[in-house]
């Protein structure tokens, strides 16, 4: 029977899960759930498909419309990629520091960018979405932080695949938190199983667990502010990660496994690591979620340096 998916979107989900069998201690299993491998390189393709199908349901986004967001990377392109198949105009807004090849990224799929102050940080970019959107008409914007499909869509898939994938097996889930979403959907869905679902965020930012927020340097990881999609008290724990250590795990995973990941993805594996040496631990499988890839981060310059 022909395999052929309708349109890119259809490629949306069902990612592998391989096992890491040298990064794994001795009577661990760590496995991890390669998110990169959508089409658009990142865990947010679920999310982008998810908030865009909720808006057409509701009404508030119609054929001819616009979406407005904003993103400091992975969202805004898989915003892109799905938005500009399903034929709608798309506005992004993004602090200035971000890197050129972003930009060509999102231009190349017809998107229109606009920039923010640095200072004023993923707050500025989002006042300013929220902003073109109410002047703009027929414009929705999709607020990934506080939008409830970002995190269903998880739930329902991301979880469950874990879940199918695993024959019921999985005894952890380590999940990266930047809109929440993974994290949240998670934990709603392996709160039914008895299996405690793990929040990975940066150690320069570590707005979860109590800290200030402050500067990281792991892209993808760690708003600033918690996201109102997640509750922090429905994880089990919160795992804060150096940068230097986001690269570390970045590296081993491209040295010791073959997997060309991007930082947020090495601090998830750091988190997985740490936890795997618990003794209360010993003997679990578990299931780390790696939602970005190298390519995407080439710009960064640490990691850069460490591939």
């Amino acid at each position: 029977m022909a395999r052929i998916a309708a349109d890119v979107t259809w490629l949306i989900g069902h990612t592998p899960l391989v096992e890491l069998s040298r990064l794994s201690p001795q009577g661990t299993r760590i496995i991890a759930k390669l998110d990169a491998w959508n089409p658009s390189g990142s865990n947010k393709d679920r999310a982008a498909l998810a908030m865009i199908q909720e808006a057409e349901r509701t009404g508030q986004l119609a054929p001819g419309g616009t979406i407005v967001e904003c993103s400091s990377g992975d969202l805004g392109l898989a915003i892109a990629m799905v938005g500009r198949r399903r034929g709608y105009r798309v506005v992004l807004t993004m602090p200035e520091w971000l890197p050129e090849a972003r930009h060509c990224l999102l231009r190349a799929l017809g998107v229109e960018v606009s920039m923010t102050p640095a200072q004023e940080g993923m707050r500025g970019a989002m006042l300013r979405a929220e902003q073109i959107a109410r002047q703009t008409p027929q414009a929705v914007c999709l607020q990934a932080f506080t939008n409830r499909a970002n995190a269903r869509v998880h739930a329902e898939t991301t979880a469950r695949e874990i879940w199918e994938d695993t024959d019921g097996a999985v005894g952890l889930v380590v999940t990266p938190v930047g809109t929440g979403g993974t994290a949240a959907g998670c934990a709603a869905f392996f709160a039914e199983h008895g299996v405690p679902v793990v929040g990975v965020e940066p150690a320069g930012s570590a707005v979860l667990s109590g800290g200030p927020a402050g500067p990281h340097d792991i892209p993808g990881l760690g708003a600033g502010f918690i996201p109102e999609i997640l509750t922090p008290g429905e994880l089990a724990e919160v795992v804060t990660v150096e940068d230097r250590d986001a690269v570390v795990g970045a590296r081993a995973l491209a040295r010791e496994e073959s997997l060309l990941l991007g930082p947020a993805s090495g601090a998830v594996m750091h988190a997985a690591a740490t936890l795997a040496r618990r003794p209360a631990n010993a003997g679990k499988l578990i299931v780390a979620v790696f939602p970005d890839c190298a390519e995407r981060y080439l710009d960064h310059k640490t990691l850069r340096q460490e591939l």
